[in-house]
């Protein structure tokens, strides 16, 4: 009999079972014991499955003919399970077939995506779950036994056989984990996923996939439950009392207040009755700082030791409340950041999914082993957790937020950190990695490697590695794995530690290393210069290199041009001025949009900044100007508004205006939401090319008389971008823009030029005058 099935992120996490005997039933038809399928393009076997199968069940038996007939040639038809029975079968699902055949399959063991795949005399039998069950046991199949492999949405694996046979099986597998997530863009297709057996929250899976994990608010939740704009002027007491005062502005939930309390019960309770199809639900601290610190909050972090506390305190009320009528639902929150630490007491409540996240760990080695500070803090939490926990997932990461194209030594780590988070009771992994972008450095190897594990941690990395580089470059595949293993064993043997804010001074790159992988990436194209979508792909695949060379470049860390003061001309590196166009052009093979995480990257605007780097030639020098009335400082303007990129300054107006002596953020009112303007003038001794380093928490922009030398725009976290300018001895105006959105705020402006070294510009150099024009 069919029973319905709850969903798998309800049942208890199960260690994945692979059992392999032979069955006792009698061949069929293969010879030693094995079932033959078909030869030469012709079958004896059909597809059974119910007339009530589910959506994925369905389409697990249209996925099973189609991927059969491309291996062997032959069609297999498609049946209902109230046809007489016939000699030779798969059984898909349960079905009166299944009775028929005398087996006994615990479905409630199995859940929503556990599977058996059964050889019984001369039929096979894939029996799993409604939800996904079946549909991963085709897969099953087709991956574990027939050898097919799905490495990106456009590149697969289906072995072409004209003899295809398979031997006797018994074999049950349920998944480690309830919840699989690798998110990354290039993983996100929904065929994909389900191929690879993952549930990712954010992929296209639909009802043919058996659905996925599916949030309603997926984190940083607190601001859209309790919103600060329709609660704060009447009830400020709702919301982080910090230093005896209630802030509206990056602000958290004062989560021991019982109103505070009722209102996010009710609204989850009306998000769960609105939005009955999702099966988790977030209430999560926002993002930031600012814990609330009122009387009865910080005796809550005294007694338990932690700032979760007060948190769990919420979380767990919730829970209970909406346990009676919404047993079937999770609550999730983040142990993130001020809240990662464990209770000493607390425990949440059987429908709390607790969300550990590894945010300031070093990525370049496994987290349990690895000596970094941060990582021994979270191997310690995460073990707090799992003892008090019942649902213990992880928030892990992959990339550099920051610079998405960085070279990111971390492929070898992650069947380790899978591992460790499976050996300590953890149910559920959401892999953070370039999910708002393709093109990502490696992305696409990442997410292949992560979602073997995640369905099978004992997978092997050398393994998936391998068999993807295999796959995607062909001939460049021993190019490339040179490259990818050089990156690693420079992280490994020199213990260099590598978090998700690495940039381009970070410890692990540097000038020979990213020469020896030019000379890799010449080699690998080379090979297959005669396959052109291959070679695009060993392209796409070398833009993260090219984007460290002139990164570093622009730092002048490595690689920078040679200037000629004299002749006011720039000569650009050799491998520079190579790699400037083939980058750009992989650049826009790979539909790249952003090369950080925060910010739509201009990428007309990019390529010129980066083409004095590569092209150098002269630069006509600009002219001083006369001024009157020189005293030292320069004149700034102040405005306060909330922008997302620098405003037309000549549109708005000051709040307030003033003298300081150098670029200043200290006349600020506020430290949110505001912005800056100065001018005056800047004193170069000597002729010459003079860099401008200009490195900004939100957006800036420096500007000498009319020319534009540096643009910072956006949101940005502390960030350096470069520019060159030749200038003739003399006065020049100097406008330098500046704006903050929310959060940290900073601004810093060097400059090198002829006999100066790179530094603060002095501010005996900057003047406030009147111009002459």
């Amino acid at each position: 009999m069919r029973r319905p099935l709850p969903h798998p992120i309800l049942l208890p996490a199960l260690a994945v079972l692979i059992v392999s005997c032979a069955h006792r039933g009698h061949p069929a038809g293969g010879g030693g014991g094995s079932l033959l399928i078909a030869e030469d393009g012709r079958t004896a076997f059909q597809i059974v499955l119910a007339d009530d199968a589910s959506p994925s069940t369905r389409y697990a038996a249209a996925e099973l003919q189609a991927l059969l007939r491309r291996i062997s040639g032959a069609m297999l038809p498609i049946v209902s399970d109230r046809t007489p029975m016939g000699a030779h079968e798969i059984v898909l699902g349960d079905s009166a077939h299944l009775v028929q055949l005398g087996q006994e399959i615990d479905f409630d063991r199995l859940g929503g995506e556990g599977y058996v795949i059964r050889t019984v005399g001369g039929s096979l039998v894939i029996a799993g779950g409604s939800m996904r069950g079946n549909l991963y046991g085709v897969y099953g199949l087709l991956e574990d036994h027939l050898g097919c492999r799905w490495f990106t949405p456009q590149v697969s694996r289906i072995p072409r056989r004209q003899r295809l046979a398979i031997g006797p099986l018994d074999q049950t597998r349920i998944p480690d984990l309830e919840y699989r997530e690798p998110y990354v863009t290039e993983c996100l297709d929904g065929d994909w996923c389900a191929r690879n057996r993952m549930n990712s929250s954010k992929a296209s899976l639909t009802a043919k996939h058996g659905g996925k994990v599916t949030y309603f608010g997926f984190v940083h939740t607190f601001g859209s439950l309790v919103p600060p704009d329709r609660y704060f002027d009447e009830h400020p007491e709702y919301f982080s009392q910090i230093n005896g005062r209630r802030i509206r502005h990056r602000t958290q939930l004062c989560c021991t207040n019982e109103q505070v309390i009722r209102i996010v019960t009710e609204a989850v309770r009306q998000r769960m009755t609105e939005h009955p199809d999702a099966t988790v639900y977030s209430v999560s601290q926002n993002d930031g700082g600012n814990p609330c610190q009122c009387a009865v909050c910080s005796e809550l972090v005294e007694a338990e030791g932690t700032n979760a506390a007060p948190v769990l305190h919420l979380v767990n009320r919730v829970a209970e409340a909406l346990a009676d009528r919404f047993g079937d639902k999770a609550i999730d929150t983040l142990a993130y950041g001020w809240s990662r630490k464990p209770p000493l007491t607390m425990r949440p409540h059987r429908n709390v999914i607790v969300r550990l996240c590894s945010i300031e760990c070093c990525f370049a080695h496994p987290l349990e082993t690895c000596d970094h500070p941060q990582n021994r803090g979270f191997v310690r939490d995460l073990k707090g957790w799992s003892q008090l926990s019942n649902r213990l997932w992880v928030w892990n990461y992959n990339t550099s937020f920051r610079h998405y194209l960085l070279p990111f030594p971390n492929q070898r780590v992650r069947d380790d950190n899978i591992r460790f988070f499976v050996s300590n009771g953890v149910r559920g992994v959401f892999e953070q990695d370039c999910y708002n972008t393709t093109g990502g450095e490696l992305s696409s190897l990442g997410g292949y490697v992560t979602a073997k594990h995640l369905w099978n941690p004992a997978y092997g990395e050398d393994r998936a590695i391998d068999e993807f580089l295999q796959a995607v470059y062909e001939d460049a595949a021993p190019f490339v794995r040179q490259y990818v293993d050089m990156l690693h064993d420079r992280v490994e043997q020199a213990n260099i530690h590598v978090t998700i804010r690495a940039g381009l001074q970070s410890e692990h790159l540097d000038g020979p290393l990213l020469k020896r992988a030019v000379t890799l990436f010449d080699r690998a194209e080379a090979a297959t210069r005669d396959r052109p979508e291959v070679l695009e792909r060993v392209r796409v695949a070398r833009a993260s290199v090219d984007y460290a060379l002139f990164e570093r470049a622009r730092l002048g860390l490595s690689g920078a041009p040679t200037i000629d003061h004299d002749r006011f001309r720039i000569v650009p590196d050799a491998i520079l001025a190579r790699r400037f166009e083939p980058f750009f052009a992989a650049i826009k093979a790979s539909g790249m949009t952003r090369l950080i995480e925060w910010m739509q990257a201009d990428f007309v605007a990019y390529r010129g900044i980066l083409r004095p780097l590569a092209t150098g030639g002269e630069l006509k020098p600009l002219e001083p100007v006369t001024a009157n009335a020189a005293v030292n400082g320069l004149d700034y303007e102040y405005y306060e508004g909330r922008w997302k990129r620098l405003p037309d300054f000549d549109t708005e107006s000051p709040a307030a205006a003033g003298v300081v002596m150098d670029f200043d953020l200290s006349p600020r009112a506020r430290d949110d939401a505001f912005a800056f303007r100065y001018t005056g003038t800047l004193r170069v001794a000597r002729a010459g090319i003079y860099t401008f380093y200009l490195k900004s928490d939100d957006g800036s922009r420096l500007a000498i008389g009319r020319t534009e030398v540096v643009r910072h725009d956006g949101i940005n976290d502390m960030t350096e971008k470069i520019g060159h300018v030749a200038l003739k001895a003399g006065d020049h105006p100097i406008t330098v823009t500046f704006f903050e959105a929310d959060g940290r705020e900073g601004l810093e402006i060097r400059y090198a030029g002829p006999g100066i070294p790179r530094q603060r510009i002095p501010t005996s150099a900057l003047y406030r005058r009147r111009i002459n024009k």
